[in-house]
């Protein structure tokens, strides 16, 4: 029942060249971020965790060629990826760097448009990446990102917390609260720009919603699996592990039938911010 709990993710290129995150969850964001974002001519763009080219191709294409975009990630494997897409695309004006976004490899003042999908809530420091946007971006450039919100997946982390307390595991209970409120509000994330040199232009909330058949469904999701089993599972004692996520995925399941399914929501958030002069 809890085969899941083994997985491990393994970075190498067989993995990356089937690795597609985006119909369950960059797709929605990204989407968000090209309704929204000002497209203009003869500018120059920058993506910050560009991963295997998503958004980044799409606005690319989208802009075309008078402008020039550059992606940036530590993640090799993912930009040889979105390096073969690029190739195959025949787009000349995109180029992807291997770097990361709290030392970006470009001169003051030389960049129009920064953008990230996704990217704040997984940098380790975000403060000095937008330090770095504010260094590169020319005055009046604009940094625009996405970013999911406290609230995030509510019901599950709800099962989650009551199933830890059903097992007496208050302590856990605990430690999963916590893991939460690293998610950021629109207020703290407005914070990051205006104490970094940035006064928010616009922004618009939106609300993902998720449907799965019940437990079982989401906890065996591929996605799932790479990008939070290791946040849910590590934290937890490795003997009770298995008795723990069993009695998880037990009242998930309850819930799921309960409710016709598992619903759950992400809080979507895209803001602009331009550099003060």
């Amino acid at each position: 029942m809890t085969e899941y709990l083994s997985y491990q993710f393994t970075d190498n290129q067989d993995v990356v060249n089937t690795f597609d995150e985006l119909p369950l969850w960059s797709a929605a964001f990204g989407l968000l971020l090209l309704k929204h974002v000002h497209l203009q001519p003869d500018i120059t763009v920058l993506d910050l965790g560009s991963g295997t080219g998503f958004p980044l191709i799409e606005l690319a294409e989208r802009l075309g060629t008078s402008c020039k975009l550059y992606g940036l990630d530590p993640w090799k494997n993912a930009n040889d990826r979105a390096r073969h897409k690029i190739q195959s695309y025949g787009l000349r004006h995109v180029e992807v760097l291997d770097g990361s976004a709290d030392n970006i490899p470009f001169d003051n003042d030389s960049i129009d448009l920064v953008v990230s999908n996704l990217g704040v809530n997984n940098f380790d420091n975000a403060p000095v990446v937008f330090q770095e946007c504010h260094r590169v971006l020319k005055p009046k450039g604009k940094l625009a990102l996405t970013t999911n919100l406290d609230g995030h997946w509510k019901t599950f982390y709800q099962v989650f917390e009551d199933t830890l307390l059903q097992l007496g595991k208050t302590q856990e209970a605990e430690q999963l609260l916590e893991q939460q409120a690293h998610r950021g509000t629109t207020e703290s994330v407005s914070r990051l720009f205006s104490t970094n040199g940035f006064k928010v232009t616009r922004f618009y909330q939106d609300t993902l919603e998720m449907h799965f058949l019940d437990g079982s469904a989401l906890l065996n999701h591929h996605f799932v699996k790479l990008g939070w089993l290791s946040s849910w599972r590590d934290f937890l004692p490795e003997e009770e592990r298995v008795r723990i996520f069993t009695a998880l995925e037990v009242n998930l399941n309850a819930s799921a039938k309960k409710s016709g399914g598992l619903h759950l929501t992400v809080p979507m958030l895209f803001m602009e911010g331009e550099k003060d002069a």
